[in-house]
């Protein structure tokens, strides 16, 4: 099979397009039959280096997180799925060196979702990190009818997502973006644009229930004025507070600092599926690319300059 794999970290070896064996499939996993799969930044950043001491595993890697396709072997002790059954969902990129940027992937079977018929192969593999991770961020911040919520960098893969799932929840949201990007943020619903660029966070509105920080850059000593008090910050990347003084500020401060640590979540799922299905939540694609292009599709992502997702066509 065909599978987009790197051998060393950083730029001294780049990751390409090789043959190699089919996985076999292990006690409480199925094999998938990769028909889309989409970048995530952490894709890229993984291969460069960047978290090297919070992933398991040894060299080569093959690249990805998200996929859609349908399942083609079940391992032993998995029960409730058929072969040939269309799925949906993403890995654990940190845990697994098979990644989805390949013919075929093994998936523990908790990782797995029902693909709907109303959900095509390319909007299933765009759906499930972001779409988990943007429930996630309104679960962490307590969003809910009535909030208000600050969505900063709303334009992206997470980002535009966000602003839609906390719409859908009846929260008044503001978005940061680039001015290019105001059309496209205002039509997800966001009640208040904010170019970052032309605006200083000084300036900024203050006061939110939430901030969901998606990309995330926003200084520590900024989320106590854009906060009220009570208020919750929650971002998509843990740091050094999150796992030593957050939890403890969280209990005796005035406003409380949250990041998501990605799991599967069937509810999340649930959420975003429903929201698709009734017209709240649309995910933008801002383009393919066939595997053997993948390299172009990264040094997209990695220009920061994507609106929405990038989908890999892998079949």
């Amino acid at each position: 099979m065909r599978a987009y794999r790197y051998h060393a970290l950083g730029a001294g070896s780049p990751p390409r397009l090789e043959e190699v064996a089919v996985p076999e499939v292990a006690a409480g996993e199925v094999l998938v039959r990769v028909h889309c799969a989409s970048l995530n930044p952490v894709d890229w950043k993984i291969a460069d280096g960047k978290f090297r001491f919070l992933v398991k595993g040894g060299l080569p890697r093959t690249m990805g997180s998200d996929y859609s396709g349908e399942i083609a072997a079940i391992g032993p002790g998995v029960a409730g799925w058929t072969v040939g059954e269309p799925v949906m969902g993403f890995i654990d990129p940190f845990a697994r060196g098979a990644g989805t940027f390949a013919e075929f992937v093994t998936v523990p079977v908790g990782f797995v979702a029902r693909r709907p018929p109303s959900v095509g192969d390319v909007l299933g593999a765009a759906l499930p990190c972001v779409g988990t991770t943007a429930v996630a961020l309104c679960d962490l911040a307590r969003v809910s009818r009535g909030s208000s919520v600050l969505v900063n960098g709303a334009s992206g893969g997470v980002g535009h997502l966000a602003v839609q799932v906390a719409k859908a929840r009846g929260a008044l949201v503001a978005a940061t973006a680039s001015a290019g990007r105001r059309e496209f943020v205002t039509s997800l619903g966001a009640d208040v644009f904010i170019d970052y660029r032309s605006e200083p966070l000084e300036r900024w509105p203050m006061a939110f229930d939430a901030v969901l920080d998606c990309v995330p850059n926003l200084p520590r000593g900024s989320h106590r004025r854009l906060l009220k008090r009570g208020g919750h910050y929650a971002s998509t990347l843990p740091n050094a507070g999150t796992y030593t003084v957050d939890p403890l500020l969280n209990r005796l401060g005035r406003l409380g600092r949250h990041a998501v640590m990605l799991q599967p979540s069937e509810p999340a799922m649930n959420e975003v599926l429903r929201d698709v299905e009734e017209g709240r939540l649309r995910c933008e694609i801002a383009a393919e690319f066939p595997l053997q292009q993948t390299a172009q599709a990264i040094e997209l992502s990695r220009a920061g300059r994507v609106a929405g997702k990038l989908v890999i066509r892998v079949a």
